[in-house]
């Protein structure tokens, strides 16, 4: 029998890291459950992640920074930070957000968050943008906890453009002079 427990109890059993290299089997094994689970919920398909060979999951991680949740040995939630085409040059982008199911409402998503604005401002960048789909109410309201703000940008998706999604941005703190 499962004890439930506070969702700070949940923090303090995981652990946030930014994949390296050596994480490319998780990182691969994680999104295609993310896909599986929310197809969606993203730009790319399954089949199309599935057929990537180890070079691609290998260049994802050296490019931009993946971070991913871990409890005990096994990744249950992913975020990447990019530098996405169209945006400010010192504007990064929260992209390819997931945490499995059973982890969803204990803090995987506020920690991955953390990490990865931590990891903006320590590398120079002013804010931190992201979109979400009409819709995912809960994303929305994880995002605006988190300090996002919504932009009034709105796009079609990529994969379905009869649906929005708009963008939400984060303006960092000046980190004042070096």
């Amino acid at each position: 029998m499962e004890i439930p427990l506070g969702r700070h109890e949940y923090v303090r059993m995981l652990r946030v890291e930014r994949a390296v290299c050596e994480d490319w089997t998780a990182l691969k094994q994680l999104r295609l459950r993310a896909l599986e689970a929310d197809a969606d919920a993203f730009g790319s398909t399954l089949a199309d992640e599935r057929a990537r060979p180890e070079a691609f999951w290998l260049q994802r991680i050296l490019v931009s920074a993946w971070f991913l949740a871990w409890s005990a040995e096994q990744a249950v939630g992913v975020a990447a930070l990019v530098t996405a085409s169209g945006t400010l040059t010192e504007e990064r982008q929260l992209d390819a957000m997931w945490v499995a199911s059973a982890w969803r409402g204990r803090g995987v998503g506020e920690a991955l968050i953390s990490a990865a604005i931590g990891h903006a401002s320590a590398h120079g960048a002013t804010s931190v943008s992201l979109t979400v789909a009409d819709g995912n109410e809960r994303a929305r309201a994880l995002y605006q906890r988190m300090g996002f703000r919504p932009t009034g940008e709105r796009s079609p998706r990529p994969r379905d453009p009869h649906q929005m999604r708009e963008r939400f941005r984060l303006t960092l703190p000046d980190p004042g002079p070096v």
